[in-house]
């Protein structure tokens, strides 16, 4: 396998560990500092819980970290980074410390890794995840 492939794969599964794992933490765990997350977006704790929004989210970042692992369009690529630079920043914004939002910077840094690595030349190819050629 050449290098290309290798780099590609190791930011796959670094990119499918950080959402399946956070995701699971997430929707089993259910971490009390979330509630605050969820309202500086305006959504009361009373709704969080009635619509089980730990578990909705928890399972979706498990399913985006699968996708990123199968099948790693660049299109998904750039939601997964905006995903997780935009709910990171709920931290500072819930009155956590700024270096919460620092320390996580490798789950963010991942899919833009990947997304470079994948940069697509043709708008097609922003929807699509071929097999990386020899560069």
């Amino acid at each position: 396998m050449d290098r290309h492939r290798q780099i590609d794969w190791l930011l796959r599964f670094a990119v499918a560990g950080a959402f399946i794992g956070h995701g699971a933490y997430g929707a089993i765990l259910h971490k009390d500092a979330w509630f605050g997350y969820f309202a500086v977006l305006g959504i009361s704790s009373h709704t969080v819980l009635a619509v089980d929004l730990f578990t909705i989210i928890g399972v979706a970042e498990m399913a985006m970290g699968i996708l990123a692992l199968a099948f790693p369009a660049p299109a998904a690529l750039l939601f997964l980074a905006i995903w997780k630079i935009s709910s990171e920043l709920l931290r500072p914004a819930a009155g956590e410390p700024l270096w919460e939002f620092i320390e996580r910077a490798s789950n963010m840094a991942a899919p833009l890794a990947l997304l470079y690595l994948r940069r697509p030349t043709s708008l097609l190819r922003w929807f699509t995840a071929p097999v990386l050629s020899k560069r």
